[in-house]
């Protein structure tokens, strides 16, 4: 199987790693993508000639804040005997994820969620449940 692993850097997107390790016991012929999408703004072009946005995952400056969250998904998936891959992506998280699933028919998404109230979801958005009504496949949103 393929797995993603949805990070972001917070507690619940660790705890949805650890629930990946614990109860769904990849084995060395499965495959783990460990996931950080760098955000930017809704409407990058906006700042198009006032501030430089990066373009590329190895822009010093994305390195620089995906590398200590991926470290510590990793840390958790350090257990598993499948092969864990760390991709770092730029866009807006949910429609990157999404994405990425479909490329590469990835058998299921995990992903962590803050469980934010229907009222600041809808006003903040949510990507757990963006990719959970978007992804080509299963997606486990742990609590």
């Amino acid at each position: 199987m393929r797995y993603i692993v949805a990070t972001d850097g917070s507690e619940p997107s660790l705890k949805a790693a650890r629930f990946l390790v614990e109860h769904s016991c990849p084995g060395p012929e499965d495959e783990i993508f460990a996931i950080y999408v760098f955000p930017l703004p809704f409407d990058p072009e906006c700042y198009e000639g006032v501030v430089s946005l990066p373009t590329e995952a190895s822009d010093d400056r994305v390195a620089k804040v995906a590398g200590p969250i991926l470290a510590k998904t990793l840390e958790v998936l350090a257990e598993v005997e499948s092969q864990v891959n760390e991709v770092v992506l730029i866009g807006n998280p949910a429609e990157e994820i999404v994405q990425f699933a479909m490329n590469l028919g990835v058998d299921l998404i995990v992903a962590g969620t803050r469980g934010r109230s229907p009222r600041k979801e809808l006003y903040l958005g949510s990507v757990s449940s963006t990719v959970a009504h978007r992804a080509p496949c299963s997606v486990l949103i742990v609590r």
